[in-house]
């Protein structure tokens, strides 16, 4: 393959993105949202939000218990709305203790999510991302590449300092040629 599909070269839009270099969430979110970006800035490449729109449809389910119950009990005051009561109550509870578990089992910290299709090929990537346990400077960057039934999955640990200066600006360059580097080594391997 003599082109890469992938480019590091992303046009700014908004400046630089500058953190508190201590506050792991900041740090990990300007990562995240950079990760996106360059996803999405890739060569037919679509964000799709499927993900997201299973954890917003069992939140709109575990509202409309609540809400039911409420309009319920505004109509049939209480003695005569306490089974609806219970019932709404434990299905609501049932309805959030399901949304935990999705996100903890499904979405499993997945920030970007992307479609990407080229000669008749349909290529599905993921990034999930997390802190590395007892290493507050580390970024775990886990990307998965599925291609049919083929799921290739690379995890990379880096320190974060390699992707922030000493005023805690982000270096796009860096992390955006690492990404590039990875996305394009599983590409190929796929190909194998």
């Amino acid at each position: 393959m003599s082109k890469s599909l992938f480019t590091s070269k992303i046009t700014e839009e908004n400046g630089e993105t500058k953190i508190d270099k201590w506050d792991w969430n900041a740090l990990k979110n300007a990562l995240d949202d950079a990760g996106r970006k360059f996803l999405t800035n890739q060569k037919d490449c679509v964000e799709t939000h499927s993900l997201m729109n299973g954890r917003l449809l069992i939140s709109t389910i575990a509202v409309l218990f609540s809400l039911y119950a409420i309009g319920y009990d505004y109509l049939y005051p209480f003695p005569e709305s306490k089974l609806v009561i219970i019932v709404c109550v434990f299905s609501y509870f049932a309805s959030v203790g399901i949304l935990t578990l999705y996100t903890s089992f499904i979405e499993k910290g997945c920030f970007a999510q992307i479609v990407q299709k080229l000669d008749n090929n349909t290529f599905y990537w993921k990034f999930f991302s997390k802190q590395k346990p007892q290493k507050e400077n580390f970024y775990v960057l886990t990307i998965e590449l599925q291609h049919g039934n083929k799921v290739i999955r690379k995890i990379v640990e880096q320190s974060v300092a390699k992707y922030f200066d000493v005023n805690g600006v982000l270096v796009e360059k860096n992390y955006y040629s690492d990404l590039e580097k990875f996305c394009s080594q599983m590409f190929n391997e796929k190909r194998e």
